[in-house]
């Protein structure tokens, strides 16, 4: 399963452009089939510490580094498996369907 992350939405303080709140995207793709999770995460931070960085110098992938980091590495690994399973199950579904229709003489 391929797995892309993005950057939907970035929430700040105006006054000092600290980035208190962010929606990020996965977007997830099994095979010819996808699917995608929205969420936000609140951030914590600080202008005043030393690796404080501009709102102006920010990048999406320092910002997704913070949602990640957010987030967390088994949690990341939880919501790839329900919606690698969950795509799997379409495929096969997909693949060897519950039920057909039709009318047989129009099938030749």
């Amino acid at each position: 399963m391929e797995t892309t992350w993005q950057i939907a939405e970035i929430k700040r303080i105006p006054s000092n452009g600290l980035v208190i709140e962010v929606t990020y995207i996965m977007n997830f793709k099994l095979q010819d089939e996808t699917d995608r999770k929205v969420g936000k995460v609140t951030l914590v931070g600080d202008v005043n510490d030393p690796n404080f960085i501009p709102y102006d110098d920010l990048t999406e992938q320092i910002i997704l580094n913070w949602v990640q980091n957010e987030i967390g590495a088994s949690a990341i690994t939880s919501i790839e498996t329900e919606f690698q399973t969950r795509l799997q199950e379409k495929i096969d579904r997909k693949n060897n369907p519950p039920f057909l229709t039709g009318i047989p003489w129009e099938n030749n």
